[in-house]
């Protein structure tokens, strides 16, 4: 049945949500991750090999475990922003957002008319139980659709806060490794331009009102990040806990 969407109450609530990424497209590791708690899973699908029919699969893979299904574009498009949300994603990133414009589009894509661009398919859609649910999802689903922007850039971090008064814009995410390449020191996550740059980026969004997520780096755990105003962090992703396990398994450091 149609559910409330468990990472939105938990930000709502300001209550600390963890999640991680799914990058190798499979149901299977999914199926394994999905109970463990954490309160969301991410698809990947800007670097990953899996398209939306192994997307539904791992979909199927989270049911009954309440873990929230978000998904992550390679840009907001409305088709694919359409074909995610139809077939159950419950929140979307979209990548390297850096503009008012951007977030607009965004949100838009992810709405109903007359706010937004998106088809009322929720008569036969997954999303909507193939059109069991279509009175929940016409009524309640935007409610409990997260739209998320990844902030990735500079010109990101200086547009955050234009972006923020964006309506239904529910989160900006800050992915630490295209930010540090834009701050021009790749992956050098203490270097004082990082820092200066994230600093920037933690304050604006907080000072926007908007929910904070990130991923936790070395020498920033989930922990320090909830002190610093982060409503959800991730804590890794499915292949590198199965390479961390398995050098860990051969004896290797970690």
């Amino acid at each position: 049945m149609f559910r409330p969407n468990r990472l939105k109450r938990l930000l709502r609530e300001k209550r600390p949500a963890r999640g991680a990424w799914l990058f190798m497209g499979s149901p299977a590791v999914t199926e394994a991750l999905a109970p463990l708690g954490f309160d969301a899973l991410i698809i990947d699908h800007e670097h990953s090999p899996g398209g939306l029919e192994t997307a539904i699969h791992q979909m199927r893979a989270m049911a009954g475990t309440g873990t929230t299904v978000l998904a992550r574009l390679s840009d907001n498009h409305p088709a694919p922003v359409r074909h995610l949300l139809d077939a159950g994603a419950e929140g979307l990133l979209a990548a390297n957002l850096d503009s008012a414009d951007a977030a607009d589009r965004l949100v838009r894509a992810t709405r109903y008319p007359p706010h937004g661009i998106r088809g009322a398919h929720y008569t036969v859609s997954r999303a909507a139980g193939w059109g069991a649910w279509s009175w929940e999802v016409a009524e309640f689903g935007e409610a409990e659709t997260l739209t998320i922007g990844l902030i990735e850039s500079v010109k990101g971090v200086d547009a955050i806060p234009d972006m923020a008064k964006v309506p239904g814009l529910d989160m900006l995410f800050i992915g630490p490794l295209d930010l540090s390449i834009s701050a021009g020191v790749p992956g050098q996550y203490d270097a004082p331009a990082f820092k200066a740059v994230l600093d920037a980026a933690e304050r604006r969004i907080l000072e926007a009102g908007l929910a904070l997520g990130g991923t936790t780096l070395p020498g920033l755990s989930a922990e320090m990040m909830f002190d610093r105003g982060y409503g959800f962090v991730t804590l890794g992703a499915d292949v590198t806990f199965l390479r961390r396990g398995a050098g860990l398994a051969l004896g290797q450091p970690g």
